[in-house]
């Protein structure tokens, strides 16, 4: 999968989600390759495509200096994720918005933990965003893996095309 330039996923009701260039050269910097590798993650800054049910992730955020970080864990201040939010959707003018959550997992094709789906819930609860859903992303050592996980109801995988 690494070996792409780009990336796309099908979305269960419609409509893709493509991972830009930008976007998958971060997530390929950030693979937990080494067994002392600490796990990073941020938000995925991106677009809505007006008239189709289709998302472009332009660019992952993240890690960043304040977060604490360990093999199989991070946690990043609440404060500098929104500061970026903010940065990024004021600098398009109202057309990059928060998207969703990445981070690593130290295998090759990543799995999502049970703290994972719980954190995903909470997020969508919790957080302000104007679309019906949000996307989760975890980068393994060569595969990427997607969840959307809607406000109410339980998280589909996107299928890779």
């Amino acid at each position: 999968m690494w070996l792409q330039l780009d990336m796309t996923f099908r979305r269960k009701g419609g409509g893709q989600v493509y991972l830009a260039p930008p976007a998958l050269d971060k997530l390929m910097e950030c693979r937990q390759l080494t067994p002392a590798a600490a796990e990073a993650g941020g938000v995925m800054l991106g677009r809505l495509i007006v008239g189709a049910p289709d998302i472009v992730v332009d660019e992952v955020a993240g890690p960043f200096a304040e977060d604490h970080r360990s093999r199989f864990a991070f946690f990043r201040p609440k404060r500098k994720t929104q500061q970026i939010v903010d940065k990024a959707w004021h600098s398009s003018r109202g057309t990059k918005i928060y998207v969703g959550e990445w981070h690593t997992h130290p295998e090759d094709i990543p799995h999502p933990s049970a703290e994972d789906f719980r954190s995903w819930k909470r997020i969508c609860e919790t957080a302000v965003f104007e679309q019906e859903s949000l996307l989760f992303l975890i980068a393994g050592h060569v595969g990427v893996r997607i969840w959307e996980q809607p406000k109410d109801g339980d998280p589909e995988e996107l299928i890779g095309t």
